[in-house]
């Protein structure tokens, strides 16, 4: 395995110490301590190039109070400097020197700021590939387990609405996955709206999803359930040869903890449900799709 280079590992030593300045209280001392003293340094020392190693102080705080934070102190810092040299009557190149260092200390600003925002975009985006569903949307199956259980660790009653949509396999087998992904995304968009921010909904699998609405009973479920429905009159999923169809689901409801002492046993309440569900539904038509296509 190759070492780093050492920018790699300069960038990385620079990120630990933006982790642990979280805290503003910590910014400020460190900081603080910092410039101070840089500049009683080059006030000690009556050198100019003193005023460079203020440089790493100025990315960090880019890195970990904002673009405003950083270039103000930046500002400061090269205005402090450029005082001392002043006093000293040690000229740093005139007039444009002393604001060539000030807008050189300022783009070392942004350059902190810029990779505190590219490193905040690369972790949101990891987390958003960790616990989302890349297809629909919905949490993934781990993540939503973890909040369920969370839930029952802090003995919270939540209610599950397990839906899956009739006929999933016959469409793929027919139309094409494509097809079946188009009606699972569908159906997640459907299911997101009429849950609303606060539920908790997951692609379970290939065709099924599941909301748990924390507090929730047996009827707000139900009427999630006819909201859903009649949402989805309105998704109609185009074919592969333009003919349209709706989604039909079957559902089935389950509740924690009155179904199941844990979150495997409700959803398999809930599992068990749907199908007692689909025993009693409409029968699909003779090509096993839930629907006749619509023109």
């Amino acid at each position: 395995m190759s070492r780093p280079t050492p920018a790699v590992r300069t960038r990385l030593l620079l990120l630990r110490a933006a982790d642990a300045l979280e805290d503003i209280p910590a910014r400020v001392i460190v900081l603080g301590t910092g410039i101070v003293a840089n500049l009683g340094l080059h006030l000690l020392l009556a050198d100019p190039n003193v005023a460079w190693a203020s440089a790493p102080l100025v990315l960090l705080a880019g890195l970990v109070g904002g673009v405003r934070v950083a270039v103000a102190i930046a500002v400061a810092v090269g205005i402090g400097h450029t005082a001392i040299d002043i006093v000293l009557g040690t000229a740093f190149a005139g007039l444009l020197g002393y604001l060539l260092r000030i807008g050189v200390l300022m783009g070392v600003a942004l350059v902190g700021s810029a990779g505190a925002l590219i490193e905040a975009q690369r972790t949101k985006a990891v987390r958003r590939a960790i616990s989302e569903d890349p297809t629909t949307g919905l949490l993934s199956v781990r993540t939503f387990y973890d909040e369920l259980e969370g839930l029952q660790a802090e003995g919270v009653g939540f209610t599950i609405l397990l839906v899956d949509i009739r006929g999933m396999r016959r469409l793929n087998e027919t139309y094409g996955h494509p097809t079946g992904t188009e009606a699972m995304r569908a159906l997640a968009h459907v299911l997101r709206r009429a849950a609303g921010p606060t539920a908790l909904a997951s692609r379970l699998g290939s065709d099924e999803v599941a909301v748990a609405l924390v507090g929730g009973n047996r009827q707000q479920c139900h009427q999630l359930a006819d909201d859903m429905i009649e949402r989805l009159h309105e998704e109609k999923v185009t074919l592969p040869d333009g003919a349209r169809f709706e989604i039909h689901v079957a559902y089935g409801i389950a509740r924690y903890p009155e179904d199941g002492t844990d979150v495997v046993r409700v959803l398999r309440a809930a599992d068990e449900a749907k199908q007692r569900a689909k025993a009693v539904a409409r029968p699909q038509t003779s090509d096993g799709l839930p629907a006749d296509p619509i023109p």
